[in-house]
């Protein structure tokens, strides 16, 4: 996320270069191509049933790749490729944003694309002569570029993957070069910048940054991921938030706390559930759920079904799902009514509040 940041701003200067030195009829154009740009980088694909059968619809709700596969894996990263599973013929098949087919995965088990590589799980001789399950990665053209040498390994991102040989846990770089030697007992991604990691089993958290060096002291029982600057961690059963230098933004007071987005956070305290902004005071009330911001609105309910909030606290989409998501993108999954059952269907919805999924008559 923070390269895809400087690459932005790199491109917004490269930009303001060369309009400097287009005619005037030529700067419309320029402008128009780096709009187009700015919306392919955010298409995503978004996945759907049918009949047990999986498949991938666009933000318009067309549909992509059609359902006929038996199981699928997607990031959700703008631009990013999904993978669907094949169970007859035993492979795995890799497809474009634009719904073009990648490459088709020969490799057992094969995991999503993340920073360009993907997992995949490979039976290996072990030194005693014993057949043993090992991980490695592959690139995006099927080649294995990380050979299957550990026993645990986790998804890159930002640039590094988590993993274990043995029972300690380092990070290697995408060359598979170990760049955070095995010293963990537990560890988390990247994210902003930062991880979470725990030197003994059972023992305190804190972050470390990618040289694996700690800049927030290992203190607290349990901690989340940094998102929106801040990150919520646990300590004697309550929650509260700190910044980047490891600075309480919120003491631990609450008794349930959600990432930070958009500059508000979805709380709990002494039973009662509100928003708060940066400063912990309230913003939001009257609640009892409520998600992430993503473009200005979030889930939440004040009662048996689910709506869209705006960041006043106003339902722009009514309450009337059975559950809801965050915004991805243009669309939310949301649980529908059903009529062919006692149940729910998963759908889609746009900011609007429109239903794009499943179709309606």
């Amino acid at each position: 996320m923070l390269l895809k940041k400087i690459a932005a701003i790199a491109g917004l200067a490269v930009m303001v270069f060369v309009l400097a030195r287009l005619g005037q009829g030529q700067v419309k154009v320029a402008l128009a191509a780096e709009a187009a740009v700015e919306v392919m980088e955010n298409v995503n694909l978004y996945p759907i049933e049918d009949k047990g059968k999986y498949g991938f619809i666009n933000s318009k709700g067309e549909m992509v790749i059609e359902p006929i596969y038996d199981s699928l894996g997607y990031s959700f990263q703008p631009r990013g490729s999904v993978q669907e599973e094949d169970r007859v013929v035993k492979k795995q098949i890799y497809f474009s944003f634009m719904g073009e087919q990648q490459l088709v995965c020969t490799q057992r088990n094969c995991g999503v694309l993340y920073d360009g590589l993907a997992l995949y799980m490979a039976k290996v001789q072990a030194a005693d002569s014993t057949t043993v399950t090992r991980f490695g990665y592959i690139d995006s053209k099927g080649k294995v570029v990380i050979q299957p040498i550990y026993n645990t390994a986790y998804n890159f991102s930002e640039g590094l993957a988590r993993v274990n040989q043995g029972k300690a846990s380092g990070y290697i770089n995408t060359k598979g070069e170990l760049v955070i030697p095995y010293r963990f007992s537990k560890t988390s991604d990247f994210s902003e910048g930062l991880a979470a990691a725990s030197l003994t089993v059972g023992g305190k958290y804190g972050f470390i940054d990618p040289s694996g060096k700690f800049v927030i002291s290992p203190g607290f029982d349990y901690v989340y991921l940094f998102s929106d600057g801040a990150a919520a961690v646990m300590l004697n059963g309550k929650y509260g938030y700190i910044d980047k230098t490891g600075k309480y933004i919120l003491p631990p007071e609450l008794t349930m706390a959600q990432p930070f987005s958009e500059g508000l956070a979805f709380v709990e305290r002494n039973g009662v559930s509100f928003y708060i902004n940066k400063k912990g005071e309230k913003t939001i009330q009257n609640l009892t759920a409520g998600g992430t911001f993503s473009g200005g609105l979030a889930p939440a309910s004040r009662g048996q079904t689910y709506g869209y909030i705006n960041k006043s606290g106003t339902f722009v989409i009514k309450s009337q799902f059975e559950w809801a998501n965050s915004f991805s993108g243009d669309l939310a999954e949301v649980y529908l009514p059903s009529s062919e059952s006692p149940y729910y269907v998963s759908g889609f919805i746009d900011r609007r509040g429109t239903i794009v999924w499943p179709p309606q008559s």
